[in-house]
């Protein structure tokens, strides 16, 4: 998960770190999977990266997370509920668009070169030296670059090293990109739709995320069947507890309402993470 943010008030990382558990892995208790956090911050902004073995814990079954069809419109409402909950910059907003657009699997190399690309071309915008896209593609060949292909959306440069040619896309690059006070326009027009739809887009993303949460815990509680009765358990827990409790105060008679307490205690620590995933989707603030 990366953040425009360069860091997150105490306990918010944390929290945001288990939400993500609980909806990305909703039926799974915590001792069914594994997973390691690391944080970065050498890029200027907040970086949470993750691993999590493809083994479900208990049973030694294989175990994917992810499946991208299947699970990107979940964790994407749930991106939008953090978002807005907590006030983090919304990607998704038009003022926050990125100039530059690049494949997701594009060599680390060709990217590099694609932003160095689209900061000169944003320098030139700024200047008042760009204004129409026709503009763009005479600025690349004048710094040396051999345009090979537009279309509508992208523009395409031959790799210099003689490798495959390096696709530009974004806003810079697109047909529709005419002249700078347009594009500026645009996106306050824009951004200001957005605005107005927050609340609106807020409530779809939590019934996307509810039901992407119900569907995906249903799965893995048919796939990932524990092999003991956790209320079972649990009750046997409260029971030893209760009898260290009588122990701890040397024999003393412990009082029904203290009894009751303990109980109930031990009746809250039953609640499965699937019930506390069923519960994240349903009441997550935003």
């Amino acid at each position: 998960m990366s953040f425009a943010e360069k860091e997150l008030p105490p306990g918010e990382r944390e929290r945001v770190m288990t939400s993500f558990e609980r909806v990305l892995m909703p039926g799974l208790e915590k001792d069914q999977y594994s997973i390691l956090w690391v944080e970065h911050q050498d890029k200027g902004r907040l970086e949470l990266n993750f691993v999590i073995p493809n083994m479900e814990l208990q049973s030694g079954k294989r175990l994917q997370p992810y499946y991208d069809r299947a699970d990107r419109p979940r964790i994407n409402a749930w991106q939008t509920l953090v978002n807005h909950h907590y006030g983090l910059r919304d990607p998704n907003a038009p003022e926050n668009r990125r100039t530059l657009v690049t494949p997701n699997n594009l060599p680390k190399a060709k990217q590099e070169a694609a932003e160095a690309i689209t900061r000169g071309l944003e320098a030139l915008y700024h200047a008042g030296a760009i204004k129409t896209r026709q503009d763009v593609t005479e600025a690349l060949t004048a710094a040396g670059f051999e345009v090979v292909r537009t279309t509508k959306s992208s523009i395409s440069i031959a790799d210099p090293e003689g490798g495959r040619n390096l696709r530009l896309k974004g806003a810079l690059y697109e047909q529709s990109f005419t002249n700078g006070n347009r594009l500026r326009e645009e996106t306050e027009r824009a951004s200001r739709f957005y605005r107005e739809h927050a609340e609106q887009r807020v409530q779809e993303a939590r019934r996307v995320c509810r039901q992407g949460i119900e569907l995906k815990q249903a799965e893995n509680q048919r796939r990932y069947q524990r092999t003991y009765n956790i209320r079972e358990k649990a009750t046997g827990y409260a029971e030893h507890h209760r009898e260290h409790a009588v122990q701890h105060h040397r024999g003393r008679t412990v009082p029904a309402a203290e009894k009751t307490a303990l109980a109930g205690d031990q009746r809250a620590d039953t609640v499965s993470g699937a019930d506390r995933a069923q519960r994240h989707g349903r009441d997550f603030p935003g």
